[in-house]
């Protein structure tokens, strides 16, 4: 299955960017932070929340963006490098008035463990000049998450 999701983001990335090249407008690059709150079975806010920063570009109706953050928000203390994870990220949009629906498609893994992750998902956003809000609902290394979060284009 990895094998399989992983070609096909290889294919997407690069018809995307073999489609970039033959179009003279420029990507516009942004960066954005979002909170992932899961209804697994941990209770607390802190054992359920995963908080992560990503950085890309847009171009056109296409994002491809990298994602780096931490497995939760408890245990800073005693903190180790496998509980940080980084992800590539493609997301398709559509406009539907004021807001952007989008479809969101992602493999990653956490740091120094060989646990790869696949992320898919559903997630509307809204801008204003250079700022965004946005939600997603997402299935994340099996467990589905609400994430809600804010973004800037450069």
């Amino acid at each position: 299955m990895i094998k399989i999701f992983s070609f096909i983001l290889a294919n997407v990335l690069l018809t995307t960017l073999l489609h970039a090249q033959t179009e003279s407008s420029k990507p516009d690059f942004y960066i954005s932070g979002g909170l992932s709150i899961s209804n697994s079975h941990d209770t607390t806010f802190s054992y359920s929340s995963y908080p992560s920063l990503e950085f890309g570009f847009m171009k056109d109706n296409f994002s491809l963006g990298l994602v780096a953050g931490r497995s939760n928000l408890s245990g800073f203390r005693t903190d180790e490098i496998s509980n940080y994870w980084y992800e590539l990220k493609a997301a398709v949009y559509l406009p539907l008035g004021k807001y952007n629906g989008y479809a969101l498609l992602g493999i990653g893994n956490y740091i120094s463990t060989k646990q790869v992750f696949v992320e898919y998902g559903l997630g509307f956003t809204r801008s204003w000049n250079h700022w965004g809000v946005f939600a997603q609902a997402s299935n994340w290394d099996g467990t589905w998450y609400v994430t809600p979060g804010v973004s800037y284009t450069f």
